[in-house]
Formats: structure tokens, sequence, C-alpha cells
């Protein structure tokens, strides 16, 4: 008797259910594919593993944002020289590095970096990339100074780009950076060094912010992306500008060869 009043209570739930949801479907569906759109484009962004990459955040017109790097290599003749373009404090603890990009792990990098700025890039800019510098040097990891690198030393250029997202795009493109990578072979033995960049959107406001711009010199000098929202290389922006333990411990896999 009380197994069929329970299964009658059951079936009138269920009724009351598709009603509800028949009724009210005009209002529920749209919200309902919304979220399922949004749920898979950021764990799509979340877990991607190429050097495409996506930094997710907020914008006055739109809900997320994009960084992008390219890979390419080129071989000159005499010297063998491979030469490859890829795309502040510790707070959280973790056991695993963040990644690290594919032609960074396996070079011996030196911990200097000269760093300068492109002409077209503003002040609010140039603010927020000195920002960035000094939390990285903060780590002693690595050690920025502002000057034109010569010969194999390593070098930062920031500088900004305009592009706006198509109409009805859901993500917005803030930035990109990626280490250069030179490789060169000689009867000296073999060095590397890296040219990198670092660039802001200029087309979006939110663009100009210490969580983009570490976030893209993280790229810059090696750091790819993490699943770890802690990381500050995490593709869906937190608003995090702190370098957590992950990425430190993997700036020091980079940096620390030299050691």
């Amino acid at each position: 008797m009380l197994k069929n009043l329970m299964r009658g209570i059951k079936a009138l739930c269920l009724i009351g259910l598709v009603l509800f949801g028949w009724r009210n479907y005009d209002m529920l569906a749209p919200r309902a594919a919304a979220l399922y759109q949004t749920s898979r484009q950021n764990l799509a962004a979340a877990l991607s593993g190429d050097l495409s990459s996506n930094l997710l955040g907020a914008d006055d017109t739109s809900s997320a944002t994009e960084d992008s790097a390219t890979n390419s290599s080129k071989q000159s003749s005499g010297q063998q020289t491979d030469k490859t373009a890829s795309a502040s404090s510790v707070t959280s603890s973790s056991s695993q590095a963040t990644p690290i990009e594919s032609i960074v792990q396996n070079a011996t990098l030196k911990k200097a970096y000269y760093y300068s700025f492109d002409h077209n890039v503003p002040k609010a800019a140039r603010q927020v990339f000195l920002e960035a510098v000094a939390t990285y040097n903060q780590t002693g990891l690595v050690h920025l100074v502002a000057g034109q690198a010569s010969g194999s030393q390593n070098s930062v250029t920031f500088s900004m780009y305009h592009k706006k997202m198509t109409t009805g795009a859901t993500s917005v493109e803030l930035g990109h950076g990626g280490p250069d990578i030179t490789k060169q072979i000689s009867w000296r033995g073999t060095q590397y060094w890296n040219n990198a960049t670092a660039s802001l959107n200029g087309s979006y406001a939110s663009a100009f912010s210490k969580s983009v711009a570490v976030h893209e010199l993280g790229h810059a000098l090696g750091l790819d992306h993490s699943s770890s929202t802690e990381s500050v290389m995490y593709p869906v922006s937190q608003g995090k500008s702190t370098l957590s333990s992950a990425d430190i411990a993997a700036l020091q896999t980079i940096y620390q060869k030299n050691a």
C-alpha cells in the first residue's frame, strides 16, 4: 500500500514538472541553450592543450576574451640555427607545476631579459606591463630590465594591436603573447635565447588590466595554459595577477637549469 502511494506521488511530481516545463518553454529553453553553450566553450578553453590560447574574461560588451599564439620554425645555413615562435608573490600550494610551452621545455634559458615598448603603446598599457614585470621579478627566478637586447640575449617586446570581434561573438580577444626561441649550435656549444612578445588588444578597455598583462607576459616567458583556477595562466580569467606556487614551480623548471 505504501509503495503504491509513493509511486503515485512520484508520478504526480513528474507530471507537474513536465507541465511546468511545457508552460514555461519559451522562457526556459533559451536559458538552457545559453548555459549549455557557455559551459561547453569554457570547458573546451580550459582543457585546451595546443598553442592557440583562450583567456576568457569580462568586458563591457562581452563576457569572454581570447588570446592566441602561432607556431613557426625556420633554419639558416652556416651555423645551425632553429628558430621557433609560439605562442606577485606566491599564494596557493599545488603539487603540479603550471604547464610549459612546448618549444621552451628543452631550452636552457638565462634568467636575464631586456624589455622594451613599441612606439604605439599608450601610458595605461605601459603601466600594467610594468606591474607584470615587477610581479615576475619578485620571484627572483627571472630578471627583467629596461633596454635593448643584443646578440644572444633574451628580450621581451611589449606592443599593442586593435582587433574588434564580429557582431554576435561570444568572446573577445584581449591579448596574445608567446616565446620565440632561437637554438644556435656552433663550435662553442649550444646556445638558446628568447625574443618574446606580449601584446594587448587596444580595442577593449578590459585589456588594460594587470591580470591580462601578467598572463601574456607569462606566455612570453614560457608558461602555457593551466587547468588550475589558482594559476594566472588559467584560460578563464579569475582576475588573478598573483603567481601561484604552481606558476613559480614552472618558472623554476625553465630558469634554474643554468643555476
